[in-house]
């Protein structure tokens, strides 16, 4: 049975900055990732085009339920930091309003910069190869001293340390299976459920057969079933035949999903004209209907939405789209003027992890040394990246936390052993 300092499980973004990290502190380090390759989903992030990190970052970027937990790590390595760890392995930083990419805008550039780094510290990588089985040493009374017992695949290992990049659940065609979930819970660890997170909703509206493939700016408030407001966010708002999407849906989608774990409700509410008051609608639709009375309904909203907008509005306002504007009482206007700035909308379900970006949940962090990663309950154990109950917003948040975690749990890693 081989031996090895430390084994990372999960060759993903915090699993290889964690091998990277630690071998440059003098550890022998061993990767095994089941995948044909490193990084699988590291390539697809972005749209392929890698927003690794972000310079505006403050707590709120970051979600869970020890909501301290995140922004203590992440003020230990941040985006600056990640910007120059990256410069250092042939990375240059562009910078797009804040959100960084790689000048390449190619994921792939960053991926194989880790990947030349790892071949560059002759760090032992073995793909297709997975952990099946972890056990503390003392458990089964092999070994000598402190360490672990990887069963894998193909063979068995010794460690002296293990960190755990497994990932979580979203986006299993990249790898992310949540066994991770169930090594750490083997050990001891709490879980909290992981629910998709960074996903569209599918929602009970008989509307969405019209909207599809529409996009507006506009602004989505997310109400539990007993009417409090959980999340909000705008920007464009896409329309697919199933539901909504777009970044604003994505931001509140993982409460979404929390309340769906917990079988309670939610319901939507779409201001689809974010920037002016509903006093300034009714008196712009006055002012149309004064100008041309005889002009549709339809014709009232041009220049306002798209016309598959128009539709929408107007049917959940009970108007048709032939009726002259003439016709719009001042009570059916305030009903259109409602409809336009406070649709509600009821979800039905949240997409699944097939189709979501990240995952909220995983390990309890109150379980982990917020300086290092390390377990509390195992000493050696280190958790990193998504495995851990924390999810961030869109623009390079995720990636963030990777980057972070990693290069915490890494350099912790490698230090010596507490007496």
């Amino acid at each position: 049975m081989r031996s090895t300092e430390i084994v990372v499980i999960g060759g993903g973004a915090s699993g290889m900055m964690a091998a990277i990290e630690a071998k440059r502190h003098g550890a022998s380090v061993m990767i095994l990732e089941k995948k044909p390759k490193l990084g699988k989903k590291l390539f697809a992030t972005g749209n392929g085009k890698c927003n690794y990190t972000n310079r505006v970052q403050n707590a709120e970027c970051y979600r869970s339920e020890n909501p301290a937990f995140p922004w203590q790590a992440v003020s230990q390595f941040g985006c600056e930091e990640s910007i120059a760890w990256f410069h250092k392995i042939g990375i240059l930083a562009r910078d797009r309003d804040g959100y960084i990419y790689p000048a390449s805008c190619q994921a792939a550039s960053v991926v194989r910069a880790l990947e030349r780094e790892i071949r560059r510290l002759q760090i032992e990588v073995h793909t297709e190869e997975w952990a099946e089985e972890i056990i503390p040493s003392e458990r089964k009374k092999i070994g000598a001293g402190r360490g672990y017992m990887i069963r894998t695949n193909r063979a068995s290992y010794l460690a002296r340390k293990i960190i755990l990049s497994t990932g979580g659940k979203a986006s299993p065609v990249h790898g992310s299976s949540g066994d991770g979930y169930s090594f750490a819970k083997s050990l001891g660890h709490q879980i909290i459920q992981p629910v998709p997170a960074l996903t569209s909703l599918i929602l009970d509206e008989t509307c969405a057969a019209l909207w599809g493939g529409v996009r507006v700016q506009g602004s989505v408030f997310l109400y539990d079933e007993a009417g409090e407001l959980l999340c909000q966010d705008t920007g464009e708002l896409q329309m697919v035949s199933h539901g909504i999407s777009g970044i604003p849906v994505f931001q509140v989608s993982r409460f979404a999903a929390r309340e769906a774990a917990r079988k309670r409700n939610v319901f939507l509410v779409v201001d689809s004209m974010p920037e002016v008051s509903e006093a300034w609608i009714a008196q712009e639709l006055q002012r149309r209907i004064t100008y041309d009375g005889e002009q549709s309904l339809g014709d009232l909203l041009e220049g306002m939405f798209p016309d598959k907008w128009i539709g929408v509005l107007l049917k959940k306002s009970g108007l048709l789209i032939k009726h002259p504007a003439k016709s719009l009482s001042q009570e059916k206007r305030s009903v259109l003027v409602s409809s336009i700035k406070g649709m509600r909308i009821k979800v039905k379900q949240v997409s699944s992890f097939e189709k979501a970006q990240a995952t909220a949940g995983g390990v309890s962090t109150s379980e982990v040394d917020v300086s290092t990663m390390e377990s509390k309950l195992c000493r050696g154990l280190y958790l990193t990246g998504e495995l851990l109950d924390v999810d961030g917003i869109c623009g390079g948040y995720n990636l963030q936390w990777a980057w972070t975690t990693g290069y915490l749990a890494g350099r912790a890693s490698a230090g010596k052993d507490a007496e």
